[in-house]
């Protein structure tokens, strides 16, 4: 193997027009595997977006700027046709679907999968361009803002990297997983992953979405200033569209909510707050301090609503805690991490459903067949009660 670099040279072309993406697209249609990644600018803004689409076939790489005056639909719908190679394909099409409509229509190969059911240590792309192609990455770069442009040539570089290299990096991790006899096990869970990323996402629970980390130990007092506050952060995310916690961080709206909840006296000025962010969002934050110390204990949050079901026994708990230690066994000996196989979710349901075969766990789609088959003989021992 090489030994790592600072790539500086890849050859890609960048994509601003209709007529290049035209002939992209004519290019395209020979192709039978090509190896996809998305830039998006979700670090940023309120609501992401796609800012670009690397693709790499055929000795080709090309990044398409789809924020440019383009019609990008026929380009998209012949790209949905391949098989595509993806690194942590699940976000990728999120974003392409939430954008685009786009739906894979051909299969994908995941190297983040890959590479967990192989056993490898890390599996994030930086850590196999390092392996596989002797390349190191600019991980900062994780971070930029791909909606600005121009974009520097420094980041483009970046960006081309993330695909040229991912057919290298699928054929060296095939090979470990045919050595390991786990092909079926990457093909099993890469369609999961493509379902999932299908799936719309479920509506917020208002109960729930604004209780920011460190609220469990909160006050319902002090809950009551978290909660306008952070419906104030909510607004104003959404109509600048600028990533809320640029706005303000969680840790400012604790400080301000235990300051607030403190006060004897009524909070007339945004002077006096301990946490002033932009004199055009003052006013408002203000009158969210001021909701919330008119509010009585009645209209005081309570805890977070729990649900009955979700309500384990001892019992019930004493067994899962023996499922999951006789299912370590098991990871420990191929070895792969237990987060692959069955998160401790999924084996409670197993004990609470009483799941005793692979035919009534995958019908109730708690795990995959593969995993099921894997740690059947701790569930057939735990829950005959032979343990």
């Amino acid at each position: 193997m090489t030994q790592p670099k600072n790539a500086d040279s890849t050859d890609f072309e960048l994509i601003e027009n209709d007529d290049q993406l035209e002939k992209l697209t004519s290019q395209l249609k020979t192709a039978s595997v090509v190896a996809l990644d998305t830039e998006a600018d979700s670090f940023h803004h309120y609501r992401p977006q796609v800012c670009l689409i690397q693709v790499s076939f055929d000795e080709k790489t090309a990044i398409v700027d789809p924020l440019a005056a383009i019609n990008i639909a026929p380009f998209l719908k012949e790209l949905s046709k391949k098989e595509l190679i993806i690194h942590d394909a699940g976000y990728d099409l999120r974003m392409l679907k939430a954008g685009f409509g786009f739906k894979p229509k051909n299969g994908v190969f995941d190297t983040m999968l890959a590479a967990a059911l192989a056993g490898l240590p890390n599996v994030g792309l930086s850590a196999l361009l390092e392996v596989v192609a002797g390349i190191k990455a600019a991980k900062h770069n994780q971070r930029a803002d791909w909606s600005k442009r121009p974009l520097s040539a420094h980041l483009l570089q970046y960006a081309a990297e993330d695909t040229i290299f991912l057919a290298q990096i699928r054929k060296y991790l095939e090979a470990k997983l045919r050595k390991l006899g786990r092909s079926d096990w990457h093909t099993e869970s890469c369609r999961q992953a493509v379902a999932a990323a299908d799936i719309d996402k479920e509506p917020t629970d208002p109960d729930s979405e604004w209780r920011i980390k460190g609220t469990g130990t909160l006050s319902f007092k002090v809950m009551a200033f978290v909660r306008e506050v952070w419906y104030w952060r909510e607004a104003i995310a959404q109509k600048t569209n600028i990533a809320p916690f640029m706005i303000c961080r969680n840790a400012d709206i604790i400080k301000l909510a235990d300051w607030a909840a403190r006060k004897k006296t009524p909070i007339d000025s945004a002077r006096h707050l301990p946490f002033r962010p932009h004199i055009s969002n003052q006013k408002a934050l203000l009158a969210a301090v001021q909701t919330a110390q008119k509010l009585t204990p009645q209209q005081w949050p309570g805890p977070r609503k729990s649900d009955p079901s979700k309500r384990l026994s001892k019992t019930i708990r004493n067994t899962v805690n023996d499922l999951k230690a006789e299912c370590e066994k098991i990871a420990d000996e191929l070895p792969l991490s237990m987060q692959w196989i069955a998160s401790r979710a999924a084996l409670t349901r197993i004990v609470v459903d009483n799941a005793a075969t692979t035919e009534q766990i995958q019908k109730k789609k708690i795990l995959l067949r593969w995993q099921a088959n894997l740690i059947f003989p701790a569930i057939q021992k735990i829950l005959s009660g032979t343990g």
